[in-house]
């Protein structure tokens, strides 16, 4: 946290120092990460894609978690009728399946996790390539970030443009 802090007065103290040595030379502009990437259609198909992911996992696993709660169930209910023995037997045999349940779920989240990253990292790579061509195109001289900066005047956000250039470019 003190290194993006000092990172960020870093980077103020070089544009005010830029800014004083060009005099009104410096074209400096913002992006919002965040916003730029979560408003195309790429990002958007890439959530409904991680939904349909989910779901599929969660029917699967809705199956077998109601499968060990009629388990249960079928103990409690008879568990007096039966030897201590067997009684044993059955509940071991449920709390395998509550583990095995367990580890489902958990590879079910890694699953999803490393498919949105997978899914990202691609639109982030476009991300970049696209606000570095932008910069060069209309000659920027700095292109922030809304993480490192913490106020910004609204007629250098470029965020909608570097949106438009994601959507467009396939």
């Amino acid at each position: 946290m003190i290194f993006r802090i000092l990172g960020a007065g870093a980077l103020a103290f070089g544009l005010l120092v830029s800014s004083t040595v060009y005099a009104g030379e410096l074209k400096v502009a913002f992006v919002d990460i965040n916003s730029a990437v979560q408003n195309t259609v790429q990002y958007r198909n890439i959530i409904k894609h991680l939904e349909g992911i989910k779901n599929t996992k969660q029917k699967e696993l809705k199956s077998l978690g109601d499968k060990i709660s009629q388990l249960d169930k079928d103990l409690l209910n008879q568990s007096m009728a039966m030897s201590p023995s067997k009684l044993a037997a059955k509940q071991q045999t449920i709390n395998n399946m509550k583990k095995d349940y367990q580890r489902k779920l958990q590879d079910a989240q890694e699953a999803m996790t490393m498919e949105r990253n997978r899914l990202m990292q691609g639109i982030y790579t476009k991300f970049g390539k696209k606000v570095r061509e932008l910069g060069k195109q209309k000659g920027y001289d700095y292109i922030l970030t809304k993480p490192s900066v913490l106020y910004v005047k609204e007629m250098y956000n470029i965020t909608a443009e570097v949106t438009k250039l994601l959507d467009a470019g396939k």
